[in-house]
């Protein structure tokens, strides 16, 4: 629950810390300010925590490439879409991430994750226009916001199914906080090479209190997510989190204005079909 919460809460403010134009700089500093401080929340708790081998080193490298990809994409499309649009876009990772866990982790494809599956994806038809779902579908997949947010997913998803088969071996704090720097270090390394490093100052100092609470809510929500799949298999995991759509929306029509009534019977479907995949039998 405190999960979906952080992650609800999360969108608005990654919202409000990027850039409305879609300024690729800005938008790869306000990545970096979100996942360092997500690390400096991390880090003190993960000195504590004894370290037996540094085996997981090499595949939290690669994960965190993989995030990289993920967090400008996310941090880009909720800057410049529509929130109550990307959103359930977003939701649809449970989607990507059954399909993964079923090819490579080995867990069951099971009747009610297939059914799940079939609705998220006729949810996805109706989130443009409920009238139209080949105009909806024309529209999703020729938005550039979406489209991040799709780039987002299936990098993450990947990511996930890294952190799934390797956190065994680990502590998940000392893991989100080796990740967390991971990341941190292929943004400034990005910026460095554009030499727009300067950025990173820029933004903080725009926007300091919403850089700081990005990365505390994002260090926050990923640690719970980590402590999540040590309990129950990830293709449940992420879908429940999917559940803080209703809540994004909300503060959408909240603070942003936006019409989420058009996006609303899609999106309930796409939340019908992550409980399918919740039930799992």
């Amino acid at each position: 629950m405190t999960r979906i919460i952080l992650v609800a809460v999360e969108k608005i403010v990654v919202r409000m810390l990027g850039d409305r134009e879609g300024d690729v700089d800005i938008n790869l500093a306000a990545t970096f300010l979100f996942f360092i401080f997500g690390a400096v929340i991390l880090l003190p708790m993960a000195f504590l925590i004894p370290v037996s081998n540094l085996f997981f080193l090499f595949p939290c490298f690669i994960s965190s490439l993989l995030y990289t990809v993920y967090s400008y994409s996310f941090v880009t499309s909720l800057a410049t879409g529509e929130t109550s649009l990307v959103t359930p876009i977003y939701s649809l990772n449970g989607l990507i991430l059954v399909l993964f866990s079923f090819l490579f982790l080995s867990e069951s494809l099971t009747v009610t994750k297939l059914i799940g599956v079939l609705v998220m994806m006729l949810g996805m038809s109706f989130l443009k226009d409920i009238r139209n779902p080949f105009y909806s579908l024309h529209y999703i997949l020729t938005d550039i916001p979406s489209r991040h947010m799709f780039l987002a997913i299936v990098t993450q998803s990947i990511g996930r199914m890294i952190d799934k088969y390797f956190l065994p071996n680990v502590h998940p704090i000392t893991y989100s906080a080796i990740l967390y720097l991971f990341i941190a270090f292929h943004l400034m390394a990005i910026l460095l090479l554009r030499r727009k490093i300067s950025m990173i100052g820029k933004v903080f100092r725009e926007k300091p209190a919403l850089s700081i609470i990005s990365g505390l809510i994002n260090g926050l929500s990923y640690l719970f997510l980590l402590y999540a799949l040590q309990q129950i298999d990830l293709s449940i995991a992420e879908p429940l989190t999917n559940l803080s759509l209703i809540l994004t929306m909300f503060f959408s029509v909240l603070f942003f204005k936006e019409n989420v009534m058009e996006k609303f019977p899609g999106s309930i479907l796409i939340l019908i079909g992550g409980w399918f995949l919740y039930l799992n039998f």
